[in-house]
Protein backbone atom coordinates (compact mmCIF):
# COMPACT_ATOMS: atom_id res chain seq x y z
CA UNK A 1 0.00 0.00 0.00
CA UNK A 2 1.12 3.32 -0.95
CA UNK A 3 0.75 5.80 1.06
CA UNK A 4 0.44 9.23 -0.84
CA UNK A 5 2.10 12.18 0.74
CA UNK A 6 -1.15 13.80 1.10
CA UNK A 7 -2.35 11.57 3.43
CA UNK A 8 0.97 11.90 5.46
CA UNK A 9 -0.20 15.23 5.96
CA UNK A 10 -3.30 14.06 8.12
CA UNK A 11 -1.12 12.52 10.56
CA UNK A 12 0.51 15.64 11.05
CA UNK A 13 -0.52 17.40 14.21
CA UNK A 14 -2.34 20.39 13.37
CA UNK A 15 -1.08 23.89 13.04
CA UNK A 16 -0.86 26.15 15.79
CA UNK A 17 -4.22 28.75 14.58
CA UNK A 18 -3.14 32.82 15.52
CA UNK A 19 -6.00 33.65 17.60
CA UNK A 20 -7.52 37.42 16.43
CA UNK A 21 -6.69 39.81 19.36
CA UNK A 22 -9.02 42.60 18.31
CA UNK A 23 -10.72 41.61 21.79
CA UNK A 24 -7.35 42.75 23.32
CA UNK A 25 -6.67 45.47 21.24
CA UNK A 26 -10.59 47.26 22.85
CA UNK A 27 -9.71 46.34 25.79
CA UNK A 28 -6.87 48.72 25.57
CA UNK A 29 -8.45 51.33 23.97
CA UNK A 30 -11.14 51.58 26.31
CA UNK A 31 -8.52 51.64 29.18
CA UNK A 32 -6.78 54.22 27.65
CA UNK A 33 -9.63 56.26 27.08
CA UNK A 34 -10.73 55.93 30.70
CA UNK A 35 -8.14 56.82 32.08
CA UNK A 36 -8.20 60.10 29.00
CA UNK A 37 -11.63 61.00 30.62
CA UNK A 38 -10.15 60.43 34.14
CA UNK A 39 -7.53 62.55 33.62
CA UNK A 40 -9.18 65.34 32.08
CA UNK A 41 -11.81 65.45 35.10
CA UNK A 42 -9.29 66.06 37.69
CA UNK A 43 -6.97 68.17 35.51
CA UNK A 44 -9.07 69.54 33.19
CA UNK A 45 -10.30 73.31 32.48
CA UNK A 46 -13.45 72.17 34.03
CA UNK A 47 -12.00 69.32 36.06
CA UNK A 48 -11.48 69.00 40.09
CA UNK A 49 -8.11 71.28 40.33
CA UNK A 50 -10.12 74.08 38.51
CA UNK A 51 -13.20 74.05 40.88
CA UNK A 52 -10.80 73.68 43.66
CA UNK A 53 -9.25 77.03 42.26
CA UNK A 54 -13.05 78.67 41.09
CA UNK A 55 -14.16 77.82 45.13
CA UNK A 56 -11.25 79.91 46.57
CA UNK A 57 -11.43 83.11 44.09
CA UNK A 58 -15.21 83.11 45.46
CA UNK A 59 -14.43 82.99 48.73
CA UNK A 60 -11.62 85.59 48.58
CA UNK A 61 -14.27 87.80 46.69
CA UNK A 62 -16.92 87.18 49.00
CA UNK A 63 -14.87 88.32 51.67
CA UNK A 64 -13.85 91.35 49.68
CA UNK A 65 -17.51 91.71 49.32
CA UNK A 66 -17.78 92.00 52.76
CA UNK A 67 -15.54 94.32 53.52
CA UNK A 68 -16.48 96.75 50.52
CA UNK A 69 -20.57 97.02 52.36
CA UNK A 70 -19.06 97.34 55.94
CA UNK A 71 -16.94 100.58 54.49
CA UNK A 72 -19.67 101.49 52.51
CA UNK A 73 -21.80 101.12 55.84
CA UNK A 74 -19.17 103.31 58.09
CA UNK A 75 -19.36 105.87 54.57
CA UNK A 76 -22.77 106.36 54.96
CA UNK A 77 -23.13 106.97 58.73
CA UNK A 78 -20.18 109.56 58.19
CA UNK A 79 -22.22 111.43 55.88
CA UNK A 80 -25.05 111.02 58.29
CA UNK A 81 -23.09 112.49 60.84
CA UNK A 82 -22.05 115.49 59.05
CA UNK A 83 -25.44 116.08 57.54
CA UNK A 84 -27.41 116.18 60.99
CA UNK A 85 -25.15 117.13 63.47
CA UNK A 86 -23.50 119.84 63.54
CA UNK A 87 -21.28 120.15 66.09
CA UNK A 88 -19.72 117.06 64.29
CA UNK A 89 -19.36 119.02 61.13
CA UNK A 90 -18.11 122.08 63.09
CA UNK A 91 -15.45 119.49 64.73
CA UNK A 92 -14.19 118.16 61.25
CA UNK A 93 -14.26 121.75 59.92
CA UNK A 94 -11.98 122.70 62.55
CA UNK A 95 -9.46 119.67 62.39
CA UNK A 96 -9.49 119.17 58.77
CA UNK A 97 -9.97 123.00 57.23
CA UNK A 98 -8.21 124.53 60.09
CA UNK A 99 -10.99 127.03 60.97
CA UNK A 100 -12.19 129.05 63.66
CA UNK A 101 -15.27 130.66 64.96
CA UNK A 102 -15.25 134.50 65.13
CA UNK A 103 -14.04 136.27 67.84
CA UNK A 104 -11.66 133.22 68.21
CA UNK A 105 -8.05 133.20 68.81
CA UNK A 106 -5.54 131.34 66.89
CA UNK A 107 -2.32 130.68 69.34
CA UNK A 108 0.84 128.84 67.73
CA UNK A 109 3.04 127.31 69.77
CA UNK A 110 6.44 126.56 68.63
CA UNK A 111 8.07 123.74 70.74
CA UNK A 112 12.09 123.98 70.65
CA UNK A 113 13.54 120.49 70.47
CA UNK A 114 15.34 119.70 74.12
CA UNK A 115 18.67 119.15 72.77
CA UNK A 116 19.30 122.64 70.88
CA UNK A 117 19.07 124.61 74.42
CA UNK A 118 21.64 125.01 76.39
CA UNK A 119 21.83 126.76 79.50
CA UNK A 120 24.96 128.91 79.84
CA UNK A 121 26.00 128.59 84.02
CA UNK A 122 27.49 132.14 85.29
CA UNK A 123 31.34 132.13 85.76
CA UNK A 124 32.08 133.15 89.07
CA UNK A 125 33.52 136.71 88.98
CA UNK A 126 36.12 138.39 91.69
CA UNK A 127 34.59 140.27 93.72
CA UNK A 128 35.79 143.66 95.01
CA UNK A 129 36.04 142.38 98.94
CA UNK A 130 38.68 139.53 97.43
CA UNK A 131 40.63 142.05 95.42
CA UNK A 132 40.94 144.54 98.14
CA UNK A 133 42.61 141.83 100.45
Amino acid sequence: MTTSPIDRLNELPPLPRRTPKPRRTWRYLLVLVTLLLVANSILGERGLVALLQVNREHTQLRQAIVTLHEENDRLHRYAQALSFEPRFLENEARRELGMIKPGEQLFLIKTIPQASVTFATPTPTPSSDTAAN
